[in-house]
């Protein structure tokens, strides 16, 4: 099945990439971390639009539409949160 219907292994490689981003041992900017989850849900909405267009399997049509709206919901709030301002200074230095 997973070789037949590559777009069951996306979960997967979603979750590792938003961890990898999570968990790098450097510091990535607010922003640049920001960048890089807009185009992880961007690769997984085209991927659900994709699928639904009909090259995915036809009983699991309400997957993939659950999975699209998910991931519009990812990308509004990305997209929020890259418009306003976010709370912590990243200029400022730490007080000790």
């Amino acid at each position: 099945m997973l070789i037949m219907d590559p777009y069951s292994l996306l979960p997967a490689f979603m979750l590792a990439s938003i961890l990898g981003i999570l968990l790098w041992p450097e510091n990535i900017a607010y922003r640049t971390r920001l960048r890089l989850f807009f185009v992880i849900l961007s690769v997984w909405v085209i991927a659900s639009l994709i699928e639904m267009a009909g090259y995915g399997a036809d009983d699991l049509k309400f997957v993939y539409f659950i999975n699209l709206v998910v991931g519009c919901f990812g990308l509004v709030a990305v997209i929020a949160s890259y418009r306003f301002k976010s709370s912590r200074d990243e200029n400022q230095t730490p007080k000790t």
